[in-house]
């Protein structure tokens, strides 16, 4: 049963009628003003009291800003939303923004402009790094009798810089390389938190092995409590990822590290032997993967190989490695010592 609507006479199902009612209501509030905090070194961008890495333009982030602002009635129904961005300044932009949607089967349209402001700063990454800010240092070094190739220090600084740009991106406000050094047997990285230094001498250690040790000394104090500064030596082993060497009898390739273990692989591939660190330091090496040339094979029998030099093309003979097949005038994969050739398996 229908009944007069109390405010202007219409029908009604009871109370306010839908005309009554969508004047009263509010589709669309919002604020007199948004602003966006974005770091103008970076470009990240101002998240609740985080600094969140943004890939966007300032003029996106503004419309996001303006969007995430709006409050839109909950009884009504298929909201669309249009927004349209226009600058009025250096830092200031104008939001207009176009509401449809249906209330109670009645179409509604509504519309506003709300000012957004960009406000310039450098967030806390960008102001430490200025500030020369860090909190540990990671000494890279090769051993007395090694030293440190090319290759080796462009991978220690990639894994630094990697590593640093994985921390920043969830959100560490202190994973960053303040600096990278070149000194006299290896490199110093420099970098703005303990907790990175440390998983950075570690994954060194873990790929090239050798001996890690840390240290920490008091620099300060902040907010009531002491600040340290770490230090973590990373001492390559005399041995190498590739090396070949004679142990108990057999020859084998470093195929890895395991703390202060060294990992061992027969040239046939089918042994696997673990050495110690005392070991390394004595072992023979005859040579490394990286060296290996590939040779034409002349003849095979049971325990050799004979291959042809492929500098000066002289035949030479080469121990055949444990279940290794190969068929005369095949290429096989050698490397040349100072006790002949190896074959790699």
């Amino acid at each position: 049963m229908q009944a007069p609507c109390p405010k202007c006479g219409q029908p009604s199902d009871g109370g306010l009628c839908r005309s009554c009612l969508l004047n009263l209501m509010e589709p669309l509030s919002r604020p007199d003003l948004v602003e966006v905090t974005v770091c103008s070194v970076c470009g990240s961008k101002l998240v609740r009291g985080r600094w969140q890495i943004s890939e966007r333009s300032i003029e996106e982030m503004a419309t996001d800003a303006a969007c995430e602002s709006l409050c839109i009635h909950k009884d009504l129904e298929n909201p669309e939303l249009t927004v349209n961005l226009s600058r009025r300044g250096a830092t200031r932009y104008a939001a207009r923004i176009g509401l449809r949607g249906t209330f109670k089967g009645l179409a509604v349209e509504e519309s506003c402009e709300i000012p957004v402001r960009i406000k310039l700063t450098a967030c806390d990454r960008c102001s430490r790094m200025a500030g020369k800010y860090f909190e540990a240092t990671v000494q890279v070094r090769g051993s007395s009798t090694r030293p440190l190739s090319k290759g080796e220090l462009d991978t220690c600084r990639n894994m630094a810089l990697s590593m640093a740009d994985s921390g920043h991106r969830s959100g560490d406000q202190l994973s960053f390389v303040q600096e990278i050094k070149e000194v006299k047997g290896g490199l110093d990285i420099v970098l703005g938190s303990s907790q990175l230094g440390r998983q950075l001498s570690r994954a060194i250690q873990e790929r090239f092995g050798g001996k890690l040790v840390e240290s920490s000394t008091l620099a300060g104090r902040k907010d009531g409590r002491d600040i340290y500064r770490t230090t973590a030596l990373v001492r390559f082993p005399r041995l190498k990822k590739g090396d070949i060497v004679l142990f108990r009898g057999g020859m084998y390739t470093v195929s890895g590290f395991d703390g202060k273990r060294t990992m061992l692989l027969s040239l046939s591939g089918n042994r696997r032997k673990v050495m110690s660190d005392e070991d390394a330091e004595q072992v023979e090496v005859l040579g490394n993967r990286s060296e290996s040339q590939k040779a034409l094979v002349v003849a095979v029998d049971r325990d050799a190989v004979e291959i042809m030099d492929p500098e000066s093309y002289q035949t030479a003979f080469a121990p055949r490695p444990q279940d290794f097949e190969v068929v005369p005038g095949e290429e096989i994969a050698v490397v040349r010592t100072a006790k002949g050739f190896v074959v790699l398996g």
